[in-house]
């Protein structure tokens, strides 16, 4: 109340007020009942002072009793005086735009403020009815004066520009603080009492005449009258929907003349109409959803009146020509505002009020013709038909499909050069919209399914009767439907079994692809002076055109055929004639077409297309014996299944709910193996369809290579993609068609020779493995094919096996034993049966190896040193060694699944016994290893299995400290002692292995990580022989189990290789103390004092070097193809260590060791030429500089 008075002062005090009261009137706080009554009582004096500046009266002084019954001649001489009347004369209405150019911009900023607090204080505290009711007085006079205000015109002001702008936005917001201040007001009425009935009905009056003087205003595009506006809606809204009852029946009367009004100024085809008419549909929409379960009747008829509406030709008359008139801005506006509401609203009882009048004007009334009422009731419909209320979308697809095909027969002609350019628009871009609405809007499953074959029958009806027309007319009539299709498509599962007849509808779709040239090129290179074939090209160019490129339509269409190809099923019709059917396939052209069977030149072209689709692998002559309806079908499905693999590299749709990780079933190979299962076929069929297959698997090993510098969830998904065709091969090895086992094995050999990485992959490895339960049990017992299938498995397990040992024998050890672990804990022993045969003959060793030719990985005496150790086996590491890959593989998972046994007993324990308290954790931990681990171990426990990580993670680190300390102080390492703590530590990590792949958990993460950190540096601090072999021996368990942990684990190890860098262990001693028999012969070999030899022995950090050597190498041969982020630690690791100036050690026993390193720079730097190492060849050529010198 002092800075409302305050604000007739003078100097800072004022400003200081004015400044309060507007961040006041903006964030009001609680006020309480006493300071309420001040607060008005304070607003209304300086009102009354405003308006009688502006008005020459005071509302404020009025008689109370007077002011109480409403009949003061103030308010009645105020009405007329400002009530807007035509009749009134020039000099009525230069004194009502005098009256507003007297008031200052200060006092209508005041009148803001003042209305706005008001308003505040009715919605916080209840005020007297003598207040209140000069409230609503005072807000009245001003909604009367609003509309005055509204209709006068711009030349009818003296000032003009800026100031006039100015004012204006003044005045309409003081008016929005006044109607906001009205409505707070109403609503502090009874709700029974027949006087307020009154008061509610007349102020909804007056906020609608208000809210039309908006619409009607010259000034209705300035923000101001927007934000005005849409206050007096969101008010008439409030007000009609909490009284209900006679209220909102007399507001939906009033309301449809506003409607109108707002869809008359509107935009007609912009992608926006405006604010204004947003908010007469978010007004509408309000109003209906809220009044639905109240009072359904006027609402019902408020919808019809709207609905109507569009059928009222306004200023038509009775025309005795019937001559089309241009259609009103409002017709087309109330047609959208209706679809909106509907689509807002979702309610399937308005959509059938609704739609039954628009789908009768097209079919019977004024929209029957092509005009822009016709385009903008499709839309409508179509809108609604998305909602996917089973009637009204069966009714609006079955007279959309009509339409559609309607233009075809028409051909687009029309009374004249408008109506023509109407049913082209309808054609190209208003039914193609609506088929693509609908396919994305529909969510049910059966919908979905009706709707993908209506579409399907759509495209074949089109395709027919499109295919006797010339030129280009085919691709135009179908192409406009193909992003429909694919939309419809994008959730459906080509591998499942289907009805025929909806085979044989994907089946035309393709047919007609082919035939008009809509797929993408597919050929590799495409002829960059190729033309764009004209109109009247012929269907022979445009077949060659289509294959080679470039493409001759719409890049749309391109790519919704793409998006089709994964989700077409194998256009294999019958398992026995879906060739031979001559007649079937002759259905697809017209009678007398010049596609037809019985044009030779034709069925020239489409077999040179097909020669040209198969990369030349089958000449045209050989095709002599196809005919041109089969060289059509065929160069369809070389298109599906080429295609397939150019979109996104040859995966379905399918299963979604393994993220980026795609099983066999979903690799298109299982598409393209299909046709070759078909019996009896011709020689020249078949071999175009084995040329298929392999120009298929071509197109994948394009795009995996095209995509080889990708990273992040890129790369992610190529290699997933890789493994899933991988997979797929490896299980095709296994089909009844001895042609389709010869296939699958030389596109594996192909695939395993481009992309090493498959050997070492999870997936493909189990299947090579473990086909013979799965893969070869049939019904019919075919002693034969089970022999001979065998037989080949057994061969490529062997290639597999020996390929993977002689790169990466430490990777291949851990998922060997990893899988014969999964035997295990599956007990079924033909699997242990058959993979003991397969595995019983490979023996890898420091001598000479029979089992690869030449120099490989393996052959490097470090990697062979780490892989006895990976392997598990108790071996002198200095002396020569045969180690039989199968009996130590049997033993060390044996030990893997014990250990693995052990905790998940003590679990199951622990939770039996409901938990028990864990020991304090102790002190005195190593003071290095301490400066590297960081992090609290206590946590709130939540869950059982929770508790229980924390009291194992804790028990873990402790013994493993423990370890480390002795190891600082000289102690010996008790071997096997250090060899179980550590194996029971790697299979508690692994136990939790799901939940730490998608735990948001971070106490859990914590602890683990910290665990896993552990298990990488402590064979590091204690670099004996003996550790390093334990620690080769967890890694490869880690890397092998849970692949996804292979960076976090190469990560931390070349953190720790670093950290023996700098503190000069083993390799890397190079203080002259650790240069062995040189140290004592100082002065006599080289200047110096002689050193003490040191309490440790160099040679034993030395060997340990060597061991973590060879797994690094390992790891390198298994990521340097998929893995640019561990290829990249890898290179960190080296550079590291090459740094100048160098410190390697001098000990003559570090020589090997030190060579073995430089070989792991030079293969590291070999890979510069790799296309996944692009982007980093420059730091490669430096790294291969330091090595080099």
């Amino acid at each position: 109340t002092t800075s409302v008075s305050n604000q007739e002062g003078n100097g800072n005090d004022t400003a200081i007020s004015r400044a309060f009261l507007l961040a006041l009137s903006n964030n009001f706080p609680p006020v309480l009942q006493s300071d309420a009554d001040q607060l008005i009582d304070h607003l209304f004096d300086q009102l009354s002072t405003l308006l009688t500046a502006s008005q020459g009266e005071i509302p404020g002084t009025l008689d109370t009793q007077a002011a109480a019954n409403g009949s003061s001649v103030y308010w009645n001489s105020y009405a007329d005086h400002m009530n807007f009347s035509i009749d009134g004369g020039g000099a009525m209405f230069a004194q009502q735009v005098a009256s507003f150019e007297d008031e200052s911009m200060e006092s209508l900023e005041k009148q803001e403020v003042a209305f706005k607090l008001i308003a505040h204080t009715l919605e916080k505290v209840s005020i007297d009815q003598k207040h209140l009711e000069q409230v609503r007085l005072i807000a009245k006079k001003q909604l009367q004066s609003m509309s005055a205000f509204l209709k006068i015109r711009k030349r009818d002001w003296n000032e003009k520009g800026q100031p006039l702008k100015a004012r204006i936005n003044a005045k309409l917001s003081a008016f929005q603080a006044a109607a906001r201040m009205q409505i707070k007001s109403l609503v502090c009425l009874d709700v029974d009492a027949k006087t307020s009935k009154k008061l509610v009905l007349e102020t909804l009056a007056l906020l609608i005449d208000a809210a039309e003087a908006c619409l009607l205003s010259v000034w209705r595009k300035l923000r101001a009258c927007e934000e005005l506006f849409i206050s007096l809606l969101s008010g008439i809204a409030q007000v009609a929907v909490s009284r209900g009852g006679q209220p909102l029946r007399v507001l939906l009367i009033r309301l449809k003349p506003l409607v109108l009004a707002a869809c008359m100024q509107a935009d007609t085809w912009g992608s926006s109409q405006g604010v204004m008419f947003d908010g007469v549909l978010k007004t509408c929409c309000e109003i209906i959803e809220t009044g639905w379960a109240k009072d359904r009747a006027p609402i019902d008829t408020f919808i019809m009146g709207l609905a109507t509406s569009i059928r009222e030709r306004n200023d038509y008359g009775e025309q005795d020509d019937k001559e089309k008139q241009e259609v009103p801005a409002v017709q087309l506006n109330v047609i959208r505002l209706l679809a909106d509401l509907n689509v807002a609203i979702s309610k399937p009882e308005v959509v059938d009020m609704i739609l039954p009048l628009f789908i009768e004007s097209l079919e019977e009334g004024d929209a029957i013709t092509p005009s822009l009422l016709r385009l903008r009731l499709l839309d409508a419909v179509s809108r609604m038909a998305s909602l996917g209320f089973e009637k009204s979308y069966r009714e609006t697809v079955v007279l959309m499909t009509r339409s559609y095909l309607s233009k075809l027969s028409s051909g687009g002609s029309g009374e004249n050069k408008t109506s023509e350019s109407e049913a082209t628009t309808e054609r190209f871009e208003t039914l193609p919209a609506g088929f693509l609405l609908i396919a994305t809007g529909l969510k049910n499953a059966k919908l979905r399914s009706d709707y993908r074959h209506r579409l399907l029958s759509l495209c074949s009806d089109v395709g027919l009767a499109a295919e006797a027309k010339s030129g280009r007319s085919g691709a135009d009539f179908l192409g406009p439907l193909l992003p429909a299709v694919a939309e419809v498509c994008s959730d459906f599962d080509p591998t499942v079994d289907l009805e025929p007849s909806l085979l044989k509808l994907f089946r035309n779709l393709w047919f007609y692809v082919a035939l008009f040239g809509l797929a993408p090129p597919i050929q590799k290179t495409q002829k960059s002076d190729s033309s764009t074939l004209s109109s009247s090209g012929s269907m022979s160019a445009i077949a060659l055109q289509a294959v080679a490129g470039p493409y001759m339509w719409n890049e749309q269409w391109s790519s919704a055929v793409q998006r089709i190809a994964q989700g077409t099923p194998p256009l294999v019709v019958s398992s026995v004639k879906w060739l031979e059917d001559e007649l079937e396939l002759n259905a697809l052209h017209n009678p007398g077409s010049r596609q037809g069977s019985g044009n030779e030149k034709a069925a020239v072209s489409q077999r040179t297309a097909l020669s040209a689709a198969l990369g030349g692998r089958v000449d045209v002559g050989a095709m002599s014996t196809i005919s041109g309806v089969k060289a059509t079908y065929l160069l369809a499905v070389a298109f599906l299944e080429i295609i397939r693999f150019i979109s996104n590299g040859g995966i379905l749709n399918g299963d979604t709910s393994g993220g980026t990780s795609f099983t066999a079933s979903r690799s298109a190979f299982s598409c393209a193996f299909e046709y070759l299962k078909t019996p009896n076929l011709m020689p020249a069929v078949s071999q175009c369809l084995t040329a298929m297959v392999h120009r298929a698997f071509e197109t994948a090993v394009s795009w995996l290579e095209d995509r080889i510098t990708k990273t992040g969830d890129e790369a992610v998904i190529r290699e997933s993609t890789l493994f899933a065709h991988a997979c797929f091969l490896i299980n095709s090895m296994s089909q009844r068609e001895e042609h389709i086992r010869d296939i699958a094995v030389k596109l594996l050999v192909q695939l395993r020779e481009k992309f090493p990485q498959v050997l070492w992959n999870s997936s493909c490895l189990e299947s090579l493995l473990f086909f013979v339960e799965n893969e070869t049990t049939s019904v019919v017992n075919d002693p034969a094919w089970e022999a001979a299938v065998r037989s080949l498995y057994q061969k490529n397990v062997r290639e597999w096996t020996v390929e993977a040992l002689s790169y990466a024998p430490c990777t291949t050890q851990g998922l060997l034993q990893e899988k014969l672990c999964k035997a295990n804990t599956w007990q079924k022993a033909q699997h242990t049966t058959d993979v003991v045969s397969l595995l019983s003959e490979i023996r890898i060793g420091t001598g000479k190896n029979d089992c690869w030719t030449g120099i490989r990985t393996a052959n490097i005496p470090a990697v062979m040193a780490s892989a006895a150790a990976a392997s598990g086996a108790n071996l002198k590491l200095s002396e020569a060694f045969i180690l039989e890959v199968l009996s130590t593989g049997i033993v060390s998972a044996t030990v893997k699944s014990n250990y693995a046994g052990e905790i998940a007993g003590m679990r199951r324990l622990y939770n039996s016994m409901g938990g028990f308290q864990s020991a304090a954790p102790q002190q005195g931990f190593g003071g290095g290893l301490q400066r590297l681990i960081s992090g609290a171990f206590s946590q709130p426990q939540q869950t059982e299995d929770e508790a229980f990580n924390e009291v194992s993670i804790s028990k873990f680190v402790r013994l493993l400290q423990q370890f480390v300390n002795s190891a600082e102080k000289g102690g010996e390492l008790d071997k096997s002692q250090f060899r179980e703590t550590c194996c029971q530590a790697t299979a508690l990590l692994l136990s939790n292995l799901v939940e730490l792949s998608g735990s948001d958990r971070k106490s859990n993460v914590k602890g683990f990580s910290q665990l896993l950190r552990l298990l990488c540096w402590c064979p590091a601090y204690i670099a004996t022989p003996d550790a390093m072999e334990t620690g080769v021996f967890i890694w490869t368990w880690l890397v092998s189990a849970a692949p996804q942990w292979g960076s976090l684990v190469l990560a931390e190890l070349v953190d720790a290789w670093l950290w023996t860098i700098d503190t000069k262990r083993g390799l890397f001693a190079s203080d002259w103390k650790y240069s062995g028999p040189t140290a004592k012969l100082r002065p006599h070999l080289s200047a110096g004092e002689p050193e003490e030899l040191p309490d440790i022995n160099p040679v034993d950090q030395i060997i340990a070097h060597r061991l973590w050597l060879g797994f690094f190498i390992d790891r390198f041969e298994v990521v340097r193809h998929n893995s640019v982020e561990q290829l990249l630690l890898i290179g960190r690791m080296l550079q590291g260590t090459t740094k100048l100036p160098w410190s390697f050690s001098r000990h003559p026993a570090a020589a090997g060791t030190f060579f073995t390193f430089m070989l792991l720079g030079l293969k590291f730097c070999s890979c510069q030429s790799q296309g996944n190492l692009q982007n980093f060849r420059s730091g490669i050529q430096l790294l291969e500089d330091r090595i080099y010198r």
